[in-house]
């Protein structure tokens, strides 16, 4: 076993970079004070990770770190059930909140933390495809029916989490599952991938994914939960910001609800504090080398589910990629991890009971091709849309550098002015690579009205905007406006 465990495991380094990649997100922080409690938490993730993928090499350990994953959620399960309508939930779907009243009625109030629902949900989706694996695994009838009522309850908690991201990756996530022991479900997986393949395209095709409600059996079952054009606005206000801290990224921990509003919604005031994409907020929080760990990590996972599986159920194995697979979805719609820090806890569960599966048997050759592969071209094309890299880097700096003169309220009027002078700077040696560089361009407008409302200084910001609108800038009507001065 002591062998076993000073091994690397496929899943070891990508976790690493992330964990590096959140220290390095200190840096650009406009207001550090709120990197640390995201950092402490996908520190101690990281170092929970070790852990258990070491320990759990032993299945008697194995066993029991999954037990107490699943007992967790199942504790989490009770309590947000019993307490729904005691915490004053919104009503989304009325039988749900129904449900929840006459739950409640019959259990009293007992405490006043009210969790996130789609915390909630993140935090149960992963775990619930475990629970179901140890149950369908469990020989002892006992543990077995308790077991069972266990993984009911988490499935109700999911469900009367009303978070439709959440039902969604579960669904796929089931049938995916259903697709690799029945060729019935196989069918439908295909079936279904080809269905979401040409909802996509048609999307694409119409430009805006509100046209999904132009089919009527979509625009009365699925449009009215799913399709969330407010939402969509928030990802393209995200993207924004990615490509003016496409490097560096913004900055770990609670950065995102000043940056989002000063320099994507133009207002003074947080109107929104995460992005609502796990990829966007890792990108946004962690920057390029957090997005690439991410990516890595994801395509480590798959590729050892590929080529590791033993013939058979192997419900245990499948049931932590799974799990895991749900998350990852869920986290298209949704990234609660980076708000509510506790739902960290069953992601970095799930991969070190993974991890540890993994170091029990024999690697195959070439374990690291795909891996590579996916982490190399997401770079090429990343590098390929910033050439060139150092008007991108200048530009970059300059971001870091507005977003500390800004944003923090301690700085006195001669200290805000020379961080925005320092930002101009590097702005400036951004145009002299790139004359067209949008982010250089409107940062560059935007520092210099902050200085002198009127004058050339305004018609250089009206240029700029319109520089940055050519070469794709916030365009279309979800633009905001530019910044009007009297």
């Amino acid at each position: 076993m002591s062998k076993r465990i000073l091994k690397l495991t496929p899943l070891d380094l990508p976790l690493l970079l992330f964990l590096l990649s959140a220290v390095l997100g200190l840096w650009p922080a406009y207001d550090r004070a709120l990197c640390w409690n995201t950092l402490i938490a996908l520190g101690a993730g990281f170092l929970l990770y070790i852990l258990i993928s070491r320990l759990a090499v032993s299945r008697r350990w194995w066993h029991a770190i999954a037990a107490i994953i699943v007992f967790a959620s199942v504790l989490l399960s009770l309590y947000f059930v019993t307490q729904y309508a005691h915490l004053g939930y919104p009503e989304k779907v009325g039988v749900i909140s129904r449900l929840g009243v006459l739950i409640s009625k019959i259990a009293p109030s007992v405490a006043d933390w009210a969790p996130k629902a789609n915390g909630v949900a993140t935090f149960l989706e992963g775990g619930f495809f475990l629970a179901v694996a140890l149950v369908l695994t469990e020989k002892r009838i006992g543990w077995r029916i308790g077991g069972g009522i266990g993984a009911g309850l988490i499935a109700l908690a999911l469900l009367m989490s009303a978070s439709r991201g959440a039902w969604l990756a579960v669904a796929v996530t089931a049938v995916i599952w259903a697709a690799i022991h029945w060729r019935l479900a196989r069918a439908v997986a295909i079936a279904g991938g080809i269905l979401a393949l040409g909802l996509v395209v048609y999307v694409i095709v119409r430009g805006d994914v509100t046209a999904l409600g132009d089919i009527p059996i979509i625009k009365q079952t699925l449009a009215p939960m799913f399709i969330r054009p407010d939402r969509l606005a928030v990802y393209r206000g995200s993207v924004y910001l990615i490509q003016d801290f496409p490097l560096t990224g913004i900055g770990l921990g609670g950065q995102f609800a000043m940056v989002y509003a000063k320099y994507a919604l133009l207002i003074q005031h947080a109107f929104l504090y995460y992005s609502h994409n796990l990829y966007l907020e890792a990108w946004l929080e962690q920057g390029l080398p957090g997005i690439t760990a991410l990516l890595w990590l994801m395509a480590a996972l798959y590729q050892a589910a590929r080529t590791r599986a033993r013939p058979g159920a192997d419900l245990l194995y499948q049931s932590t990629w799974l799990g895991l697979t749900a998350t990852f979805l869920h986290g298209i719609t949704d990234a609660r991890q980076y708000v509510d820090l506790w739902c960290w806890f069953p992601f970095f569960g799930l991969l070190g009971l993974d991890a540890a599966i993994l170091l029990r048997r024999s690697p195959p050759g070439r374990r690291w091709t795909f891996p590579a592969g996916v982490v190399g071209v997401f770079l090429a094309a990343v590098l390929v849309s910033l050439h060139p890299l150092p008007a991108t880097w200048h530009a970059d700096l300059g971001c870091v550098l507005q977003a500390r003169g800004d944003l923090p309220e301690s700085l006195d009027d001669g200290q805000r002015a020379a961080l925005r002078q320092q930002a101009a700077n590097q702005y400036r040696r951004a145009i002299q690579i790139a004359p067209h560089d949008r982010t250089a361009q409107q940062r560059l407008g935007l520092v210099l009205m902050e200085e002198a409302p009127g004058g050339p200084k305004k018609q250089h910001h009206a240029q700029s905007i319109g520089i940055g609108l050519r070469v794709g800038g916030r365009t279309g009507e979800s633009a905001p406006p530019a910044p009007r001065r009297p």
